[in-house]
């Protein structure tokens, strides 16, 4: 009965977060959300924002997804008392999403502390759940501290938050992510429009979150010619003044130390030894080889999400398919629904 009425309910937050998106409906929650995220945090544009919300209605609130998705687990998802902390990051909007339905999913109550950049969609969300349900108030609590009296743990942050966390929270189950980012491996014989696609990896959310296509592996002696023509009509999107002057700053940092780059005019391709590269900056990596290759993924392995290319294997991720990961593509390639089950 608990996975009937979570999916059944979920759903019909799909469908009113998709009306409103769509202009059938007017929302005050979600519009009020979205002026508030602008106003803390500037890389949050509302139409990046909206782009969120619509991976989220297609990948993750579709009932289809949500009932295939959770077929394995039919005879295990109860209504439970037991609490998830979930300490969300804050790098792109909704990041932790997914953490808030998988542990609402598992049956579990849910304390989230929010991020500070962050801190004004997923609430509306939830009010606008339990508009549908009166039941879910009772099942989630927001909270400005870190999450006490839990029982399991998933948080999310940079590499000195990890670490904290592992430390603060060692006597608990816990998933704790660090910092990843991804990369995309290029042939040379990429279309215009694969490359176009491409730029959608590189450039929504400006870059910020661990499945943007921080860098790029290219062979020796590419020419960069159609990839900048390529990445000429997503520059449109690029009109946060933080991103902006992060991109001005890396480019004169570069020209006064006369180092080699390339400048897209709201972005800069550089050789450089940072991965991820700086804001403003795309990695480019040059080989001869796939041991090149090879030897760059493995040695990154653990700080790397996603790999972006045609066919370098099978579990790439297609060219304009990083942002919009599936329901059971877990971040870190950790299954949470699973370990929350496991150790409830």
């Amino acid at each position: 009965m608990y996975k009937e009425v979570f999916i059944r309910d979920f759903s019909l937050l799909r469908e009113s977060v998709d009306a409103s998106l769509q202009g059938l409906s007017d929302n005050t929650l979600l519009k009020n959300a979205f002026e508030d995220s602008l106003y803390v945090n500037p890389l949050f544009s509302i139409s990046m924002q909206k782009e969120a919300l619509k991976a989220i209605c297609e990948k993750f609130l579709n009932s289809n997804c949500l009932s295939n998705w959770l077929v394995p687990y039919k005879n295990r998802l109860l209504e439970r008392n037991c609490i998830v902390g979930i300490i969300m990051a804050g790098n792109l909007p909704l990041v932790g999403f997914h953490d808030f339905l998988v542990s609402l999913a598992s049956g579990c109550k849910a304390q989230v502390k929010l991020s500070g950049k962050d801190r004004f969609l997923l609430p509306a969300l939830f009010r606008m759940l339990c508009e549908i349900n009166p039941y879910w108030s009772g099942r989630v609590e927001f909270t400005r501290n870190l999450p006490e009296n839990i029982h399991l743990l998933l948080a999310a942050g940079g590499e000195e938050a990890a670490k904290f966390f592992e430390y603060n929270y060692r006597e608990i189950p816990k998933i704790v992510r660090g910092s990843r980012s991804s990369i995309a491996i290029l042939s040379g014989n990429e279309t215009i429009n694969e490359l176009y696609r491409l730029s959608k990896d590189v450039f929504l959310y400006y870059g910020m979150g661990c499945r943007s296509v921080s860098t790029l592996l290219v062979p020796d002696g590419y020419s960069f010619d159609l990839l900048i023509e390529a990445f000429k009509n997503i520059g449109r999107i690029i009109i946060s003044e933080d991103y902006l002057s992060a991109y001005r700053y890396q480019k004169a940092i570069a020209s006064m130390q006369n180092i080699w780059y390339i400048d897209g005019g709201f972005y800069l391709l550089r050789d450089i030894s940072d991965f991820p590269p700086p804001m403003g900056v795309i990695k480019i990596l040059k080989y001869g080889n796939l041991s090149e290759i090879f030897e760059f993924t493995d040695s990154n392995r653990f700080h790397l999400q996603g790999v972006v290319s045609r066919n370098f294997k099978n579990s790439d991720i297609e060219f304009g398919k990083a942002q919009y990961p599936s329901i059971d593509d877990y971040a870190d390639g950790v299954n949470s629904l699973e370990f929350l089950l496991n150790n409830i």
